[in-house]
C-alpha cells in the first residue's frame, strides 16, 4: 500500500502539481502520511492520504476542493475518492465522500489555528458500506515557512453493510508534523 501512495505523490509531481506539504500524523491507534496544498488558502486544494491503523485497517484518500474565506474563518469544501481494507481483507470498500474543513486562527498567537475536519461517504457513494464517517479536530501550528505541527482528536468509523460489523476504527488523540515547500 505504501508502494501506491508513493506512486500517486509521483504522480502528482510528474503533472507538474507541486504539492506544499508533505506530512506525517499519529498515535497509538493510527499512522498517517498525507500530501497537501496549502490548507489554509484561498482557491484550489487537493490531498491524498495513506492510513494504517490497528487491526490491518488501511485507507487511502484523494480529494479536491475550493477554499475560500468568510471573515477570518477559511472553509474549504471538497470532494473525494477512497479505498479501504477495513478488517484484515475480509472487508475492501470504496466510494466516493464529501467533506469540509473550517480553519480559524486564534487571535494574538501568530500562525496558529483551530480546525475542524469532517468527511462522510453515504450508502449510495459507496460498495460494502452504509457509511465511512471521518472527523479530525485540532490545532495547526507554523513555527517556521517550512514546517507545520498538529495536534487533536481523530475518529474514523464504517457503518456495515451486508452483515458486515460496524467498526469504530480511529478514536484517540494525535501528534503530527509536515515538511512545507
Amino acid at each position: 500500500m505504501k508502494q501506491h501512495f508513493l506512486a500517486l505523490g509521483l504522480m502528482l509531481a510528474s503533472t507538474g502539481i507541486g504539492a506544499t506539504e508533505t506530512g506525517i500524523k499519529g498515535s497509538s491507534d493510527f499512522f498517517a502520511a498525507a500530501i497537501n496544498s496549502e490548507k489554509n488558502a484561498a482557491g484550489l486544494q487537493y490531498g491524498a492520504e495513506y492510513v494504517k491503523g490497528e487491526h490491518q485497517t488501511q485507507l487511502v484518500e484523494a480529494n479536491l476542493g475550493y477554499g475560500f474565506t468568510l471573515g477570518a474563518l477559511h472553509v474549504a469544501p471538497r470532494v473525494g475518492l477512497f479505498w479501504a481494507d477495513l478488517d484484515n481483507d475480509k472487508s475492501k470498500s470504496q466510494g466516493a465522500n464529501a467533506g469540509i474543513r473550517l480553519m480559524a486562527p486564534l487571535p494574538k498567537a501568530g500562525q496558529t489555528w483551530l480546525y475542524l475536519d469532517y468527511s462522510m461517504a453515504p450508502d449510495f457513494a459507496t460498495y460494502h458500506l452504509h457509511h465511512l464517517h471521518q472527523l479530525e479536530v485540532g490545532i495547526y501550528y507554523q513555527p517556521a515557512n517550512w514546517l507545520t505541527l498538529s495536534s487533536g482528536y481523530r475518529y474514523l468509523s464504517s457503518d456495515g453493510k451486508y452483515g458486515e460489523n460496524d467498526q469504530r476504527l480511529i478514536d484517540g488523540l494525535f501528534m503530527g508534523a509536515a515538511w512545507r515547500f
